[in-house]
């Protein structure tokens, strides 16, 4: 891992690689947008153009709505430390937050461009999965959305002691993980590719995006169980199994203080890959599941309403050969 790539002379101003890697992310997602605008948009003229204008407003909502959707989360914490909420660069993004406010602004300044929302959000929901394919690799560059200890031969191990500006849990430092990140980005590109060869074979206008959401929803919900961060997840816990009890549980045995902060990180690390269910917080259902769930029904329902609106449409010969 790398999270700091170098300190910008004379600002003492750290440039991080999660930054780095979300904008390149964007930039090439701008532009296989752009692209596929030329290809598969209402006006093959001035639609790329347009959608460069439409992918800022993107950006912004996956910012404000992945960092919202995280305070919302942790809320406990944030209103006991509200400067904290504006500290982005340490980490704390709900992809779910992100992925709902950047469509919700990026079909209503499409909609003021004169472009169609969902012929637009069929593509533009297609580019943007590659762009964030890209931009989870920035959270494997800092140890962010970290995975669950591991004995599969793929498994990850971050540094011990961990480097500088790490996201990482300092006491899981040294022990393999399940590489979550990059199960994440590979979901993303996966999206990316079905929705290049559904844009191809679209019915109706909205299919495609419609379609790339309920994916979304499905894999994100299964890479939800190899996750390791479930306290900053939040959900609902398994009876017997939250964070109050495994912190009783620990201080039993001496490797944590009254309030669950770990003591004997050894010990802990060999209770974790020993196996032991009692070390650690399980969750029924996260956050994410759960909104995902949500998110999967209602994008069901949009495609068989939408499928049947004669506006909404293609053509045979409307696709590209």
């Amino acid at each position: 891992m790398w999270p700091e790539l170098f300190t910008i002379p004379f600002l003492d101003f750290p440039l991080r690689s999660f930054g780095l890697l979300v904008a390149i992310g964007f930039l090439v997602g701008v532009s296989v947008g752009s692209k596929l605008a030329s290809r598969y948009g209402a006006d093959l003229e001035r639609d790329p153009q347009r959608f460069a204008d439409v992918s800022w407003w993107v950006l912004v909502g996956v910012i404000l709505g992945a960092r919202l959707a995280f305070v919302l989360v942790n809320f406990q914490h944030y209103r006991s430390h509200p400067g904290d909420i504006l500290k982005i660069w340490e980490g704390g993004l709900v992809m779910y937050g992100g992925l709902i406010l950047a469509v919700v602004l990026g079909v209503w300044k499409a909609k003021r461009l004169g472009m169609p929302g969902w012929q637009s959000l069929d593509y533009g929901l297609t580019a943007g999965f590659l762009g964030q394919a890209i931009g989870r690799l920035g959270c494997l560059s800092v140890g962010d959305d970290y995975g669950a200890p591991t004995h599969v031969p793929w498994a990850i191990t971050f540094p011990d002691p961990l480097p500088a500006g790490s996201a990482f849990a300092p006491e899981l430092a040294g022990v393999p993980v399940h590489p979550t990140q990059l199960y994440m980005s590979l979901k993303a590109l996966s999206l990316f590719f079905l929705g290049l060869w559904l844009l191809k074979r679209k019915r109706f206008h909205g299919q495609v995006a419609l379609s790339l959401v309920m994916g979304y929803a499905v894999l994100r919900f299964l890479i939800e169980y190899f996750r390791f961060d479930m306290v900053a997840r939040g959900g609902i816990y398994r009876a017997g199994h939250s964070p109050a009890d495994v912190a009783q549980y620990l201080h039993q045995l001496q490797i944590a203080d009254a309030s669950g902060h770990i003591l004997d990180v050894a010990r802990y690390r060999a209770l974790l890959m020993a196996g032991d269910a009692a070390a650690y917080p399980h969750l029924l259902l996260s956050t994410s599941q759960m909104v995902g769930i949500a998110t999967f029904g209602l994008a069901l329902l949009f495609y068989f309403v939408l499928r049947r609106m004669p506006s909404l449409q293609v053509r045979a010969s409307a696709h590209p050969a």
